[in-house]
């Protein structure tokens, strides 16, 4: 992290000293192996993604009060993550994670103006489906077309890909990880192997 530095209690930038940087390190556990197996539900949030006109995406910035409040609405429902839509009402991204669709075995992502951060993940995704020749489309995504999907996942550096089965009360993939998404599993599974040997 880094901060604007020591100096008065003000919003004004001018009185900003030399910034400070804060590097926290910890270990990662293991992921619970039923994410993969089992796959997660998820609910659309009521609260918005803070619009890209008023915080940059692209920034990774501490400013996550929008998503801790609709991973809230998440944990009270039981549900393991909250999809965000933007100000249009169209999907954007889980909190900490990038969201994605096949439809007719076509993979569907939100793009960057619809205002979500471009994960590393994301990238990694999409650099697979391109060199596999999978069918892919960067298009805005509605509320009802991703509770129509055959299938749906959501991606993240920490949680690597996480099958969704059930959006709200529309359970996906007869509540099962999807064909699919298990071959791109494999498939990123095998990139990550071959990175670090």
């Amino acid at each position: 992290m880094i901060t604007r530095g020591v100096g008065d209690l003000t919003l004004s930038t001018k009185f900003m000293t030399a910034c400070n940087l804060i590097i926290i390190t910890k270990e990662l556990n293991e992921n619970p192996a039923w994410w993969y197996e089992k796959g997660v539900e998820v609910i659309i949030a009521n609260t918005r993604r803070t619009s890209k006109e008023t915080v940059d995406p692209s920034v990774k910035s501490g400013n996550y009060l929008n998503n801790v409040m609709a991973y809230n609405e998440a944990v009270e429902t039981g549900a393991f993550d909250a999809i965000m839509l933007n100000q249009k009402g169209d999907i954007t991204e889980g909190t900490t994670s990038n969201i994605w669709m096949i439809k007719d075995s076509c993979f569907y992502t939100p793009p960057l103006k619809s205002g979500l951060l471009g994960g590393i993940t994301r990238m990694k995704i999409i650099d697979i489906l391109k060199k596999e020749g999978l069918e892919f489309k960067e298009t805005t995504i509605s509320e009802t077309d991703f509770k129509n999907c055959d299938e749906a996942f959501l991606s993240a550096s920490t949680k690597r890909i996480v099958p969704i089965i059930k959006i709200d009360d529309i359970k996906i993939s007869n509540s099962l990880p999807g064909e699919n998404t298990k071959k791109l599993s494999k498939l990123y599974y095998k990139l990550i192997n071959e990175s670090i040997t």
